[in-house]
């Protein structure tokens, strides 16, 4: 499919077509390079309708821990407990260390405007996270890769005998991907980590 093709399809559309490509052994490298879009594109996109790629299941899923406002169920009843906790610190022992109630209340205080504070911030903070997320190649065991669409070349090095055996190794506990492109994302991850 061309990429203004599958860009005028809703997202949900957009989901099924990546499924159903996923489902013939395809892998998500090969259909966004196909499409002509970057695989973070897609990631992104159906992050929004909480959408994420399982690789268990090689497809993508409805996220049931994300509400429709992207925020996680039951932040509300965290912030709740922890507020109680701070309101019930236990005085009796902060007074053997001379504590005064005053010190306490302005203690109780400081802690709960800093979390206010970090509550006025939430929408920063989780954009924050977002970009620190796509600028991350692994994230919770899972491998990203995310390569300009170009074509390759091929070179001759020379590597460590033991790397290169681990790296073999590796591959052949990671399928999905092909040589090529963890080879590629290991030098971008590299050079754009030594800079």
């Amino acid at each position: 499919m061309e990429k203004d093709k599958f860009n005028n399809l809703s997202l949900i559309e957009q989901v099924e077509y990546i499924n159903s490509l996923l489902e013939g052994n395809k892998t998500l490298t090969n259909i966004a390079k196909d499409i002509g879009i970057g695989r973070s594109t897609i990631r992104d996109r159906f992050k929004k309708i909480n959408y994420r790629y399982s690789k268990d299941l090689n497809k993508y899923i409805k996220d049931i821990n994300v509400s429709n406002t992207g925020v996680i169920r039951g932040s509300a009843d965290v912030m709740k407990n922890r507020q109680k906790e701070l309101n019930t610190i236990d005085r009796a022992d902060l007074k053997k260390y001379n504590v005064s109630n005053t010190s306490i209340d302005n203690f109780n205080s400081n802690i709960k405007d800093k979390l206010v504070n970090i509550t006025n911030e939430y929408e920063v903070l989780m954009e924050m996270i977002e970009l620190y997320k796509s600028n991350t190649n692994v994230l919770q065991g899972q491998i990203c890769i995310d390569l300009p669409i170009c074509d390759s070349e091929l070179t001759s090095f020379r590597v460590n005998k033991k790397v290169l055996n681990d790296f073999n190794e590796f591959v052949k506990h990671n399928k999905e991907f092909r040589k090529i492109d963890l080879v590629s994302m290991a030098l971008k991850e590299y050079m754009e980590n030594h800079k």
